[in-house]
């Protein structure tokens, strides 16, 4: 299975809506408005499939944003420079295959060219409720968590983050 990693275009706007409406909880609500918003704000969208089939997607924004995000703000706050995954999802049934990592990755190596100076590369990741499998995966990728923080809408997240490091 061949994964290939693309920038998102607004084509890609309703299956990666109805991937994104599959995984909530796990990340909030971003139909219609609200997905054109987001986009809007991402610095790097991309779009991630595995043989010709649409595997998943990620928005990442960067420092200096007027954006509604209680974790992007808290970011804002303690850093000058840096780059935030708002979210990623991967469709389940390409879950272990590699399509992750390959948005991370991407993601890292357009970081670096995007925001060269930054501090961290930042996201979080939910502890109440706990989503034991996300924090696994961040941290085998080298994340580690900065603290824990309630979130406005009635959950507890793990604010993580790593530094950027230049793809070998």
């Amino acid at each position: 299975m061949a994964t290939m990693v693309r920038a998102m275009t607004p084509d890609d706007f309703s299956w990666v809506i109805a991937l994104n409406q599959q995984h909530v909880p796990a990340v909030s609500d971003a139909e219609g408005d609200r997905f054109t918003y987001l986009f809007e704000r991402s610095a790097i969208a991309l779009t991630a499939w595995v043989d010709d089939a649409p595997a998943g997607f990620s928005l990442t924004m960067t420092h200096g944003l007027d954006y509604d995000s209680s974790n992007y703000k808290w970011f804002s706050e303690s850093y000058d420079q840096f780059i935030y995954l708002d979210r990623v999802v991967v469709d389940e049934s390409f879950h272990r295959h590699g399509v992750g990592r390959a948005l991370y990755a991407e993601t890292e190596r357009l970081g670096l060219i995007e925001v060269p100076d930054a501090e961290v590369f930042g996201l979080e990741v939910n502890v109440e409720p706990r989503n034991d499998v996300s924090l696994a995966f961040h941290e085998r990728l080298g994340f580690t968590e900065l603290l824990q923080r309630p979130t406005p809408y009635g959950i507890v997240v793990a604010m993580m983050g790593k530094p950027l490091m230049p793809q070998a």
